[in-house]
């Protein structure tokens, strides 16, 4: 089964020179995409995670069960402050699911996101990532999935994480159908925390972008009729997660 597009990699890699990112269009091959989004909408179990300001790092996480037992006011009520970059803290609240490394541990309906996971970290994805941002060093794309509801955001931070050796962050877009007004943008920020640079939630397409670089999800408008997917992670020098141990937390975004 052919998972990707083929790239212009040349092409990626000027760009990515030129504005430290790209935004790669079609990414998967038609099949995969679409049942990649079937998966992220009908068939994986979801976790709310959110981090309030003020809380020493802490994240809570709801289980799949219980979360999907709320309504909308009681998750607009678990939902956090979007911290700013004055308040020189952190914040989010936004659904995830691990996706298992081995596809023995996939869930049958789901197999597709261990597939894409996998390609994620062979030779031939982590050379195209290489050619793209002229770093060699990578030896894996960690990846998690992401849905956004209703009053869910990511606040506006850098992505350094030295201890992971992140050499470029990697967010590949699976919503369709997305209305700008609902916003759930990815946005770079300018040097004082605020978006200048939105982009809106695109089908299989993938933003790439050179950490450290301030960026934020803007928060999803009340409003909304969709939730925002994507699968994520970081094209980065250390492999820790791809293939271990699927109890290991997983970072920060």
């Amino acid at each position: 089964m052919q998972i990707i597009n083929e790239l212009d990699t040349e092409a990626l890699h000027q760009e990515y020179l030129d504005t430290g990112y790209v935004i790669i269009r079609n990414l998967l091959s038609e099949e995969v995409a679409e049942a990649a989004y079937e998966s992220l909408r009908n068939k994986v179990p979801w976790e709310f995670h959110y981090r309030a300001m003020k809380s020493g790092g802490r994240v809570g996480i709801i289980d799949s069960k219980y979360y999907a037992g709320l309504n909308d006011k009681d998750i607009q009520e678990l939902v956090p402050k979007m911290a700013t970059l004055q308040d020189n803290d952190f914040s989010f609240a936004y659904c995830r699911y691990t996706i298992p490394t081995r596809l023995e541990e996939a869930l049958p309906d789901a197999r597709i996101l261990t597939e894409i996971y996998r390609y994620f970290n062979t030779p031939e994805y982590l050379g195209l990532m290489a050619e793209i941002t002229g770093d060699d060093s990578g030896r894996e794309v960690s990846t998690w999935a992401s849905r956004y509801d209703r009053h869910h955001h990511l606040s506006v931070h850098m992505d350094e994480s030295p201890g992971q050796g992140r050499i470029a962050a990697h967010v590949l877009g699976l919503s369709k159908d997305w209305k700008k007004e609902w916003e759930g943008c990815f946005a770079f920020c300018n040097s004082k925390g605020k978006p200048v640079h939105k982009v809106p939630p695109q089908f299989n397409t993938l933003v790439m972008f050179k950490v450290p670089r301030l960026h934020l999800v803007t928060q999803v408008k009340p409003y909304a009729a969709d939730s925002r997917y994507s699968l994520f992670g970081w094209y980065k020098t250390k492999q820790e997660y791809f293939l271990k141990n699927q109890e290991s937390s997983a970072p920060e975004p």
